[in-house]
C-alpha cells in the first residue's frame, strides 16, 4: 500500500459529483510575475533542499471490528470483535499507544469471561464498558490514558450527564427491579442510587448529556429526578398502561412525556408539571416510533419520512417522505437520502420547517462521538482510495481531512492525525495536519 496521503486539489464532479471547495483563482498578468520572482528568490535563499517530507503513515496492530478511542496524544484499542452486549464489538483486552508515533505505552486485561462491548472518555480516563459471557451484568471501568491503571470498576452500563456527572444503569434483578447509580466520574464513588420499576428509566437530555431521570411505573406514576443530585424534581399520574403491564410508548421527547392514552392515541405531558398537552392518533402497527428532531416531536416508521409534530401543540409542522433517517445535531438535522450502499446523501435541514439549509454529500459516517474528534464522512473514490471529509453540520459544510490509499471502516481525528480501520483489521495512523 502507497503511504501517500493526497491533499491536493479535486476536480468538480470527480468520483460521485460531489461540490469541492474550488482552487484559488491564478493571479493575471502582471501580478502573475511579481509571484513567480517572489518565488525565484525564495527558491534562491533556500537553496536547492527537497520539499520536507510528510512523515510516514504507522501501522498499529488491531482486528477487524476492534473498537478504539483516540484521546488528546493518546490511542486506546480493544483488540478484537465480539457480538456480546449493546456495542456488539470490542476484546477482552485494551492497549494503550502513544501518538503521532503509535508507540505501545501500556496493556489492561479484562476478568476472564469479560468482553468490551463499548469506549469512552470520563474525566479524562478512558471508559471501558464490558460484559460477561452470555447474559450478566456489565460493568463500566475507568482506566488511566498514560499507565493503563484501573482507577475504579464499577457494574453498570454508563450514561453521561450534562453536568459532567455519570450515571450507571444496572438491569433488572430476579426480583424484577433494576437500579441506576450516580458515581463520582474521577473516583467511581457512589453518590446516590435510585431503583428503576419494570417499565424502565427515561432521560431528560440537553447540551451533552442527561438532565433529568423520568421514572413512569405501569399504574402511571411518574417520578422527576434531577439527574446529578437525584433528588426528586416532581412527581405527577398518567393513565395507567392499558394491559396494566407495560406502556406501547413511555418516552421523553423535546421536553415532553409521550405515554399510551385511549386506544390508538398517544398524550404528551410537559415534564416540568406533567400537565397534559395534547394527544395525537396513531396507528396500532408494528414499527412505529417517536424521536426527538432537533427539539420537534417526530413520528418515524420503518419505511422512511417523517411525521413532524410541534412540541407546543402536538399539530402537524411538516411533513416530507423522503428521508431515509434523521440526526438531531446541534440544532439542526442531519437527513439522509439514497446514495451508494451504505453512504448516503448526507442534507442539513432546519428543525422547524424542515427547510434544506445544505447538502454535505454522499458519505458513510464515522466518528460519531463530536466530543472525540468530530463528526467525520468516508466515501470510496476510483482507484481504491477513500476521501475523508470533517462534517460541520451547523454550517452545512463539508472539509476535506484527506484522501486515502485503501478502504477504511471507521476513523478518528485527533486534529493533526487520523486514525483510520481497515476492514480486514489493522489500524493506521496518518498524520494529516490541522
Amino acid at each position: 500500500m502507497s503511504a501517500l496521503i493526497d491533499l491536493g486539489e479535486m476536480r468538480h464532479g470527480e468520483d460521485g459529483d460531489e461540490p469541492l471547495p474550488a482552487s484559488p483563482r491564478r493571479p493575471p498578468g502582471r501580478v502573475a510575475r511579481v509571484v513567480a520572482l517572489g518565488c525565484l528568490a525564495l527558491l534562491t535563499v533556500t537553496g536547492a533542499a527537497a520539499p520536507a517530507r510528510r512523515p510516514a503513515p504507522v501501522r498499529v496492530p488491531a482486528p477487524a471490528g476492534a473498537a478504539f478511542v483516540v484521546l488528546a496524544d493518546r490511542l486506546m484499542v480493544a483488540d478484537g470483535p465480539s457480538t456480546i452486549g449493546r456495542g456488539g464489538r470490542g476484546g477482552r483486552v485494551v492497549s494503550g499507544h502513544r501518538l503521532p508515533g503509535g508507540e505501545p505505552l501500556w496493556r489492561f486485561s479484562l476478568p476472564a469471561g469479560d468482553h468490551v462491548i463499548g469506549l469512552g472518555v470520563a474525566a479524562g480516563g478512558l471508559l471501558v464498558t464490558s460484559s460477561p459471557t452470555g447474559a450478566g451484568e456489565p460493568f463500566s471501568t475507568l482506566l488511566d490514558p498514560d499507565t493503563g491503571a484501573s482507577r475504579w470498576r464499577r457494574p453498570g452500563y454508563p450514561v453521561a450527564t450534562a453536568a459532567g456527572g455519570l450515571l450507571l444503569e444496572s438491569p433488572p434483578t430476579a426480583a424484577g427491579t433494576a437500579s441506576v447509580r450516580a458515581v463520582d466520574p474521577a473516583s467511581g464513588a457512589v453518590r446516590w442510587t435510585l431503583s428503576i420499576p419494570a417499565q424502565g428509566v427515561a432521560y431528560r437530555t440537553g447540551g451533552h448529556g442527561v438532565t433529568q431521570l423520568v421514572l413512569v411505573t405501569p399504574d402511571g406514576r411518574v417520578a422527576v429526578h434531577d439527574a446529578d443530585t437525584g433528588a426528586p424534581a416532581h412527581a405527577g399520574r398518567v393513565p395507567a398502561a392499558p394491559d396494566g403491564v407495560s406502556y406501547r410508548y413511555a418516552q421523553v421527547v423535546a421536553d415532553l412525556l409521550l405515554v399510551d392514552g385511549g386506544p390508538g392515541t398517544v398524550t404528551a405531558y410537559g415534564l416540568d408539571r406533567l400537565d397534559a398537552r395534547w394527544t395525537v392518533p396513531v396507528q396500532e402497527r408494528a414499527g412505529l416510533w417517536f424521536t426527538d428532531c432537533a427539539g420537534m416531536v417526530c413520528l418515524r416508521d420503518q419505511v422512511g419520512g417523517a411525521r413532524t409534530l410541534d412540541p407546543a401543540t402536538g399539530r402537524p409542522a411538516w411533513v416530507d417522505e423522503r428521508w431515509l433517517g434523521f440526526a438531531p445535531v446541534d440544532g439542526r438535522l442531519l437527513a439522509a437520502t439514497p446514495g451508494i450502499g451504505a453512504e448516503l446523501d448526507r442534507w442539513v435541514l432546519e428543525p422547524t420547517t424542515g427547510r434544506v439549509l445544505g447538502r454535505l454529500g454522499r458519505w458513510r459516517i464515522t466518528g460519531t462521538d463530536r466530543e472525540l474528534g468530530g463528526l467525520l464522512g468516508l466515501r470510496h473514490l476510483t482507484g481504491d482510495r477513500t476521501l475523508v471529509g470533517a462534517l460541520d453540520v451547523p454550517a452545512a459544510q463539508a472539509r476535506i481531512r484527506a484522501v486515502l490509499p485503501g478502504s477504511w471502516d471507521e476513523c478518528a481525528d485527533s486534529g493533526t492525525v487520523l486514525v483510520c480501520l481497515r476492514p480486514a483489521g489493522g489500524l493506521t495512523i496518518w498524520p494529516v495536519g490541522r
